[in-house]
């Protein structure tokens, strides 16, 4: 793709900019002197004429317009300005390029977003949704290759909360879920339920698996940090996911009811 970019990559970044700032469509370019509104985008337009991959082009590029300040929304609609711009230029092939580019940059975008509605915002695991949404998934293949999972549940946090705080309950809560991310195997799942309720999901594991994921946790644990634990087995326990997640809550309740003696 040699000449592709007939027009100065410069002339059609700073028209794209202009025009995007009489849109309105892109009102963090407001705050910035000229400079800084162009940033890397001549680089990204001259760019087109090449043969970078359009994912690396695109993310290199909204990164930055990114850590200008720019909101996704808005780095998109600065591409959709460019696009325009490049038409009427009758740049076809830089146009084509930057078609490509704005589709890796949506796939990018989208997949982000995806990934944070499976994510805890304040500890960043698995929420309670995306957690159980695994269980289903897992106990479904454990039945159909007859292999086994182990489920545990902890909680026992709400006393700190009651009595330090929510800020340094919150702490503890992050610290609780670093120490089961660390704690779990690649294959494995860990996830808040809610609250100061855990849940860690081991695959091909049984008692000996569980027991010992409890030993490793616990000296990942910090002085001050306690959980009550439950564990239920498949198929031991039971053979669907809402019985293993009963059985594991039961437990869980006759651990804390010991601890509290």
């Amino acid at each position: 793709m040699t000449g592709v970019v007939r027009t100065s990559a410069w002339d059609l970044a700073v028209e794209s900019v202009e025009e995007a700032l009489a849109d309105g469509v892109v009102p963090s370019l407001e705050h910035l002197g000229r400079l800084g509104q162009l940033g890397t985008l001549p680089s990204f337009v001259a760019a087109l004429d090449g043969d970078e991959d359009p994912g690396e082009l695109a993310d290199d590029h909204a990164r930055e317009r990114e850590s200008l300040g720019l909101a996704p929304a808005e780095v998109a609609s600065e591409l959709l300005v460019l696009g325009r711009v490049l038409d009427r230029h009758g740049e076809t092939e830089a146009r084509r390029a930057l078609d490509r580019c704005v589709a890796a940059y949506v796939e990018r975008v989208t997949g982000e977003l995806a990934e944070r509605a499976r994510r805890d915002p304040l500890t960043g695991i698995l929420n309670h949704r995306a957690f159980h949404a695994r269980v289903l998934a897992e106990s479904a293949r454990a039945r159909r290759y007859k292999s086994r999972i182990a489920l545990l549940l902890f909680d026992r946090f709400k006393e700190t909360n009651d009595r330090e705080g929510h800020q340094e309950g919150d702490r503890l809560l992050r610290a609780f879920a670093a120490a089961l991310t660390g704690t779990a195997r690649e294959t494995d799942a860990v996830g808040r339920l809610g609250g100061d309720e855990f849940g860690a999901l081991l695959l091909e594991a049984g008692t000996e698996t569980a027991g010992s994921f409890l030993s490793r946790l616990r000296e990942r644990l910090s002085d001050g940090i306690s959980a009550s634990a439950g564990a239920a087995f498949l198929p031991a326990d039971a053979s669907e996911p809402q019985g293993l997640l009963e059985v594991a809550d039961r437990r869980l309740y006759d651990d804390k009811r010991a601890r509290a003696a």
